[in-house]
């Protein structure tokens, strides 16, 4: 047996003992939406916290009462920041023997009443644990994942839901919401230090001599993931036939800290400008400030759908249905395999001259 083998094999038994200490905690009664003290686990990455926001949102609105906290990872409590719908962002750092007893402590302060599992395809052993560690009398999951005795309100995987946004929107219906009548659209919101920055990037791109007519396009040529990679040269011959025979653009070209090299490479050929993130949130003013983004698969395709940009995202085989753009313009072009680099740059060019076109002509949102 394979060392992965054994891990996982290890991991289902964990999930079914804790499955079933959870079973024995049972709740006697509903929560009381009025007042009620509600913890959502989202202790994973950017993009998931992004499409997690609709649902946040239309649980706060629907009941104005509830005190909703959400338990974050370090790198995706930044998402919620200026979020009117959270009332507490509580970041849990894994890692060293004291990482669960001080979240354990945290959680028991806050007293709560209902705790709701964001892993709505499979079960987690790290979220199951959390929810232990919260105490909440009521425990909310999608049923059908192999561990249903876990909850006390479990609800249906929607028949209807493809999109990650659905599938997490199935959980409104524990708080008497219909997610098939809801708004789940992502959402970022932005203080106006962060707007002001951002539009500060694009006026260094300009010539100085006034407002700049340029159309703004945001070029992100990371993806974090070996299958997700595309060359840049594509990049950069996409965006020169996207854009042949037009005004010419103002670009700047985003990367990861690794990747700066790259960034500076593509935006030296494009005429452009390579500008370091040194936060996501910093990102985000970038992406609200652009006319259009185009991205590969990454939490900037998600931000473009949380701000409603106009934005091109490239997904490998078989992922946009369940993670492409959400809620805004714009087009998830596919690669023909699980590799992005088998993604040849003329459906993405054409892609991408027709979104340009399309903001160009005012009737791209």
């Amino acid at each position: 047996m394979r060392l992965k083998d054994i891990e996982l094999a290890w991991r289902r038994v964990w999930i079914r003992a804790l499955t079933s200490i959870l079973a024995r905690r049972r709740a006697d009664r509903l929560p009381d939406w009025r007042r009620a003290r509600v913890l959502f686990l989202r202790h994973d990455r950017i993009g998931d916290m992004i499409l997690s926001t609709g649902l946040l949102r239309t649980i706060a609105e629907a009941h104005p009462g509830v005190a909703l906290d959400v338990l974050a990872s370090p790198v995706n409590a930044p998402v919620l920041e200026h979020s009117p719908a959270v009332a507490r962002t509580i970041v849990f750092r894994r890692g060293g023997i004291g990482a669960y007893p001080r979240i354990v402590r945290a959680l028991r302060s806050r007293r709560y009443d209902v705790v709701i599992d964001c892993m709505v395809t499979a079960p987690s052993l790290t979220t199951l644990l959390l929810m232990w560690a919260s105490g909440a009398r009521h425990r909310v999951g999608v049923a059908d994942r192999g561990n249903d005795a876990a909850y006390t309100m479990l609800v249906p995987r929607l028949a209807w839901g493809s999109h990650m946004v659905e599938r997490l929107g199935s959980l409104a219906g524990a708080f008497g919401i219909d997610p098939a009548a809801a708004d789940l659209s992502p959402e970022i919101v932005l203080g106006d230090e962060e707007r002001i920055n951002g539009e500060a990037e694009w006026l260094e791109n300009g010539n100085g001599n006034g407002p700049d007519p340029r159309l703004r396009l945001l070029l992100n040529v990371s993806a974090g993931r070996g299958h997700r990679f595309w060359p840049d040269d594509r990049f950069v011959e996409a965006v020169r036939r996207a854009n042949a025979g037009q005004p010419p653009l103002n670009v700047l070209v985003i990367a990861s800290p690794d990747e700066r090299t790259r960034a500076t490479t593509v935006a030296a050929a494009l005429g452009g400008r390579a500008v370091e993130t040194p936060t996501v949130r910093h990102a985000f003013g970038l992406v609200a400030s652009a006319d259009a983004v185009f991205t590969p698969d990454t939490s900037i395709a998600h931000a473009a759908s949380a701000l409603r940009k106009p934005c091109v995202a490239m997904y490998v085989h078989e992922t946009a249905e369940e993670w492409g753009l959400y809620g805004a313009d714009g087009m998830n072009v596919v690669s023909p395999t699980r590799e992005l680099m088998s993604l040849e740059v003329a459906p993405v060019a054409s892609a991408l001259r027709g979104l340009l076109d399309d903001v160009r002509g005012g009737t791209a949102r």
